[in-house]
Formats: structure tokens, sequence, C-alpha cells
């Protein structure tokens, strides 16, 4: 397949053997969130084109995060779940095997931002296009 060429990426995180602290994953969830809700205010696609494609990085983006948080956690409950299993954790355990390869699935998503480079867009904001159209 070929591929837009891809800008420099900073190296994926070190795995660690310490989970983070509800601190730090609070942080993380507060500048996603905020990644996605200045999506809405009026910017250029250019602006925020390099942010989305680190987001949604092939390899260690959001969605391939995800994914591998869902497996890891269906790990974690199949190794502590008494046994026999009961009904509702092998329900949970196959959900979350279930909704790991649709958010993995996503990972191409990386190329479709990429691609937007190469797209036209208008380069102005939409508060610049409405003054120029004679709205105030």
């Amino acid at each position: 397949m070929n591929h837009p060429q891809e800008p420099h990426l900073a190296a994926p995180a070190i795995h660690r053997a310490k989970a983070p602290s509800l601190d730090e994953i609070g942080h993380a969830l507060d500048v996603l969130d905020q990644l996605a809700w200045s999506l809405r205010d009026p910017v250029l696609v250019a602006d925020f084109q390099p942010l989305l494609a680190k987001a949604l990085h092939e390899e260690y983006g959001v969605p391939m995060i995800l994914g591998t948080l869902l497996r890891n956690t269906a790990h974690l409950i199949e190794m502590h779940a008494l046994s026999p299993w009961s009904v509702e954790s092998r329900h949970i355990i196959a959900r979350l095997r279930a909704a790991a390869p649709e958010l993995t699935d996503c990972h191409d998503l990386h190329w479709d931002i990429l691609r937007l480079g190469g797209l036209p867009f208008d380069s102005r904001l939409p508060s610049e296009f409405r003054a120029s159209a004679g709205e105030s």
C-alpha cells in the first residue's frame, strides 16, 4: 500500500511497570477532551492535522492504546476471576475482547489524517469568511 510521507513523530512511550496514578489518567483524559472540543472552535485544518496525526498514530495512538487497554483488562480479569468463571465474568471478558479489535481497526485513520495535508481547504477561519460575506 502506498502511504503518504509521515512527518517525524516522537517514539512511543516507554512501557512502565508501575501503573499511572488516577491523577495522571485524569490529565491524559483532560488533554484528549481538550483536543476534541477545540476542534469545534474556528480553526484551520492545517493547524490541527499534526495534533490529530499524533493522537491517531497507527502504532501508538489512541485507538491502539485503547484496544490494548481492553485486551489487557480482559486478561487481568481472566487471571484473577475465581473459577469456575461466573456467567457475568465470561460476559465482561467477551465484551472487552470483542471491543478491542473494533478500536484497533481504527488505526488506519492515521493515514486519512495525513492525507488531509494534500487536500484543498479554505485558508480563512469561519469568522473571517462570515465577515468577508458581509455578515457580522
